[in-house]
């Protein structure tokens, strides 16, 4: 089934100038950052860095994120969630120009760390902003799009730039060992990021929602149920929410961290595979992922947040850990697609979820805890699994992000228990 009739299934034209517009932003800017997920680790190993030092960059863009997340917040709930998206995109392009131009240690770092400043703007902000100009009954659609974008770009993308440096190698008269054909693909990657900016340049500074779907005919007694949490009493002490959504998101990151700024170089370095593959290996994932993805909204709607993350996250531990414990080309594959399914229904259920426990006045500074959590462990796990692949191979760092994953969707079932999505509206 073609992607633009299952996607005709969302009614896009019925969303708002500003959802729309986002949705354009969203399709660049995630063309760059899968461009250099691809690749930009393998360019670094043909600088002739290993896995230390590449963990060491990948995790300076979470440590950024990390840090300025949670005052991101803060000023995006005052000033607006435009500036920031626009800044994202200007900062992103500067850090990936940046990234292709030097070579030397220190300026890669402070690049990346560029870097990790316009994600924190992206992945604040993207939430609220949808939240807000999206009908309530439209969020988790809108969600579930934005996501479903991001894999079909970044599908796309890994399929298309894993031939890139052959085919730049091929025009310079150069063999895909050396640096140059990857980074002149890489500065692809950077003008699609300047090139995301175009499209908030005309959106309104304004909140503006869609109109209701047409009501349907409901019992009165899911009238409560059906409340947002603006329209219910808000919960005494967010604080120990608070807690619990930034303790579930850090050890996800923690996992995160340890293995995907890695799982590139894992297929060259240990499987002998060469980019063009793993560009096709990246697209197999995200085509295995597009179908979960338009799922979890079902998901969520019919099992409750829990029990629709619950399972992804255990799904996703138990194949990394497979993944470490038999190195083996024919092996690894499946598990990463499973890796990737497990992922795409896990982020937009959370994303959503993150909405629903707090009323909309907290959204931002609950986001920017999800996100400083996240990206902090991330950080974390980035230089300790560079370390420790050097040290005790790959074995031993996809064990540890395997039960850290695991470890992630035990906390939210101990916090919140095995319950339906609407009764964290009407528990107030």
């Amino acid at each position: 089934m073609p992607v633009g009739h299952v996607l005709s299934r969302f009614r896009l034209r019925e969303f708002n100038r500003n959802v729309r517009l986002f949705f354009a932003f969203g399709t660049s800017i995630n063309a760059g950052m899968a461009l250099f997920s691809l690749l930009y680790n393998l360019y670094l190993l043909r600088l002739s860095y290993q896995e230390d030092f590449i963990g060491q960059v990948a995790s300076m863009a979470p440590l950024a994120s990390g840090l300025l997340a949670l005052p991101t917040g803060i000023l995006s709930d005052r000033l607006g969630r435009k500036p920031f998206l626009i800044a994202s995109g200007l900062l992103l392009a500067i850090s990936q120009l940046g990234l292709c131009l030097t070579t030397s240690p220190g300026a890669l770092l402070a690049f990346s760390f560029v870097g990790g400043v316009a994600m924190a703007f992206v992945w604040v902000n993207h939430v609220p902003f949808l939240s807000d100009n999206a009908h309530p009954a439209r969020r988790a659609e809108a969600l579930a799009i934005w996501s479903a974008l991001q894999i079909v770009v970044r599908m796309l993308l890994s399929l298309i730039g894993g031939f890139m440096p052959g085919v730049m190698g091929y025009f310079l008269g150069l063999s895909t060992e050396v640096p140059e054909p990857f980074r002149y693909a890489l500065f692809f990657g950077a003008a699609c990021s300047l090139i995301a900016v175009v499209p908030l340049l005309y959106a309104s500074g304004q909140t503006h929602r869609e109109k209701a779907p047409a009501p349907t005919r409901r019992r009165p007694e899911h009238a409560e149920a059906r409340k947002s949490p603006d329209e219910t009493e808000p919960m005494a002490s967010p604080w120990r929410v608070f807690a619990a959504i930034t303790a579930l998101s850090g050890t996800r990151g923690f996992s995160m961290g340890l293995t995907y700024p890695f799982f590139n170089v894992f297929f060259e370095a240990e499987l002998g595979v060469g980019p063009a593959a793993i560009g096709a290996i990246f697209f197999l994932s995200q085509l295995a992922g597009l179908p979960a993805t338009f799922a979890a909204p079902t998901l969520v709607r019919r099992f409750g947040p829990t029990l629709t993350i619950l399972p992804s996250r255990i799904m996703g531990g138990s194949a990394l850990g497979i993944m470490g414990a038999f190195i083996s080309l024919p092996l690894a594959i499946p598990m990463f697609l499973l890796v990737r399914i497990g992922e795409v229904i896990d982020n937009p259920s959370a994303q959503h979820f993150s909405t629903q426990v707090l009323p909309r006045r907290f959204w931002a500074r609950i986001q920017g805890l999800r996100v400083c959590g996240f990206q902090l462990l991330n950080f974390l796990g980035s230089l300790i699994g560079g370390i420790l692949i050097l040290d005790y191979g790959y074995g031993a760092v996809f064990g540890l992000a395997c039960a850290s994953r695991i470890a992630s969707g035990l906390i939210m079932a101990a916090f919140f228990g095995l319950r339906p999505a609407r009764s964290l509206a009407t528990e107030r």
